[in-house]
């Protein structure tokens, strides 16, 4: 998540922790939003996989789905 680390809460909620976000020695407890930022954090990886396998489709092949040959540019 950037700078931030997400330290999930712990399975064993016999010990009251909340998941939590930790930057530069600053911590936020996440008591009502640590779902949410796992799910988020789930579908972003689910993402980032899927986008890696399609690059390197794309990269081996040298086209696109569209069959059109693509270069690199810089922007």
């Amino acid at each position: 998540m950037g700078k931030w680390t997400f330290t999930p809460a712990s399975p064993d909620r016999a010990q009251g922790e909340n998941a939590t976000l930790h930057h530069e020695g600053r911590e936020i407890e996440l008591s009502y939003s640590a779902s949410v930022v796992e799910d988020f954090l789930k579908e972003i990886s689910a993402i980032h996989r899927e986008f890696d396998l399609r690059s390197r489709a794309v990269a081996a092949s040298g086209t696109c789905p569209d069959d059109q040959v693509r270069h690199d540019s810089r922007v």
